[in-house]
């Protein structure tokens, strides 16, 4: 396989941009708060190293089983990620809202089917089964990616939740990049590959630019400290008060039931 000049760019790009990420999360002690986003970028440190090795020493059929390999454990961490996210943005102090979780568990029936639906529909030109199946795969994982990132930031906003914590900037960078995956992906599955395959490096390279653009947003808005909470008003704090009160009257009378 051969690199132009623009493609080591971006990978070296990429490979310093994760690097440098994966260094504020631990300097900054956010690896303790989001393991597996930290996961993810530490994956894709190795990821870039081991594809550079392979592509470099090994044949095409090894980068092929290779790059296969790890982007599926890459779009695991990624539906993990997810998960993450929804809990430090909705489970705050351990337990999930009732109304919460049961609108998550739709977003992620929903997800799915529009996400098979489209991937159904889809059919791109190519010259080898296994290059529609790649197609496809990505396409479906990019659509449920962005619909969950997207359902989660509409969720919170419509519970009046913080946008501007950690756990908010890493889903909308996320949610950014998924978008503009969809749309990538939807061109690689409209155009395909044949002969020419100019459109999909065209392609290719928007995606790794937006996502170095990605790792920046991340970089800086992991640096910074989170806004301090909203002090509570005093009607605020007699709410509180009453419903803990509320809650141990409960708890009493449902223990002198028992």
């Amino acid at each position: 396989m051969h690199l132009t000049g623009l493609d080591l760019l971006l990978w070296v790009a990429g490979l310093v941009g994760h690097v440098v990420l994966l260094f504020v999360l631990l300097w900054r002690k956010r690896a303790s708060r989001f393991p597996i986003f930290t996961a993810l970028i530490a994956m894709n440190v190795v990821r870039t190293v081991i594809l550079y090795g392979v592509l470099t020493f090994g044949t095409k059929r090894q980068y092929f089983l290779t790059y296969w390999s790890l982007a599926t454990v890459d779009a695991v961490l990624q539906f993990a990620v997810v998960y993450e996210m929804a809990a430090h943005t909705f489970r705050p102090l351990g337990t999930w809202a009732r109304d919460v979780r049961n609108n998550l568990i739709h977003l992620i029936g929903l997800s799915l089917a529009v996400a098979a639906g489209l991937t159904w529909l889809a059919s791109p030109p190519t010259r080898f089964l296994i290059q529609a199946v790649v197609f496809k795969g990505n396409f479906f994982s990019e659509v449920c990616m962005s619909e969950l990132f997207v359902g989660i930031l509409v969720l919170s906003v419509t519970a009046g939740l913080p946008l501007k914590t950690h756990a908010a900037k890493i889903a909308q960078g996320l949610g950014a990049y998924s978008i503009l995956e969809v749309l990538i992906e939807g061109g690689h599955n409209y155009f395909g590959v044949l002969r020419d395959n100019h459109v999909y490096q065209v392609l290719a390279h928007i995606r790794m630019t937006a996502y170095i653009g990605c790792l920046c947003y991340w970089i800086v808005t992991l640096w910074r400290e989170e806004p301090n909470p909203r002090p509570l008003t005093p009607e605020m704090q007699l709410q509180l008060s009453e419903l803990q009160q509320r809650v141990q009257e409960d708890l009493k009378r449902l223990r002198s039931g028992r």
